[in-house]
């Protein structure tokens, strides 16, 4: 049952929709009325039972499957993160982005695209707080994620430089997220981060409900608790 319709049905869709965000991303859109586009690798891994959902098989490297999945979307939201630490694929996150791009920029009802990345990560304009300047090299050594900050920055440093564009971008910057029960409310903080751990369900939530605000077009803001 939904919790809201959307009376146009607007479609989004999710790429990294089996990840710990991804599921949360898919199921709170089929909740506020929108249809779901996945991509999934495994779709049998995303087995929701709703007629507004469609997955398609393929992984980033699909060109095929990647235009099937942003066809008649609104909105585009990537939430894939790539294993942790010494499994990461160096370059794995720009390479997607850079395959996906012509395909957004061909998408006649294309409004936003989202992309989540991390909170060490600089802005588009490669400013960071200076505290987290300072943690980041060390939290991405000791996590084992020096490779997957590099990727996000890279990621940001691409999307501030490809404008002019027929889309909005939203580029989110979490800190800790854990897989536990939600129920707290988020907010966009476009100064500073925080290190205080949100939920995977909470994160999914915000995601969706960011797309229509149009305060968060072309920022990069971090996404902390409300209280």
């Amino acid at each position: 049952m939904t919790t809201e319709t959307n009376a146009e049905i607007e479609t989004i869709a999710v790429f990294g929709a089996t990840g710990k965000t991804g599921r949360h991303v898919v199921r709170h859109a089929l909740d506020r009325g929108y249809k779901v586009r996945a991509l999934a690798r495994r779709p049998e891994q995303l087995a929701i039972p709703d007629e507004r959902l469609t997955v398609i098989k393929g992984d980033f490297e699909d060109i095929p499957a990647l235009a099937d999945t942003v066809n008649g979307a609104a909105y585009v939201i990537c939430c894939a993160g790539g294993p942790s630490g010494k499994h990461y694929e160096p370059g794995m996150m720009i390479a997607f982005i850079r395959r996906l791009w012509p395909l957004l920029d061909a998408q006649p009802v294309l409004r936003v695209f989202l992309f989540q990345s991390v909170i060490f990560a600089p802005d588009t304009d490669g400013k960071l707080p200076t505290w987290l300047k300072i943690l980041a090299p060390a939290a991405a050594y000791l996590s084992g994620n020096t490779q997957m900050l590099k990727d996000n920055t890279a990621v940001t440093q691409f999307i501030g430089a490809s404008s002019p564009r027929s889309f909005n971008t939203i580029v989110t910057r979490p800190g800790a997220i854990a897989e536990k029960p939600g129920g707290v409310a988020l907010r966009a903080d476009q100064k500073n981060g925080s290190l205080s751990p949100i939920t995977f369900a909470d994160l999914g939530a915000f995601t969706v409900d960011s797309l229509k605000n149009s305060s968060l077009y072309e920022t990069c803001p971090f996404i902390v608790p409300a209280r």
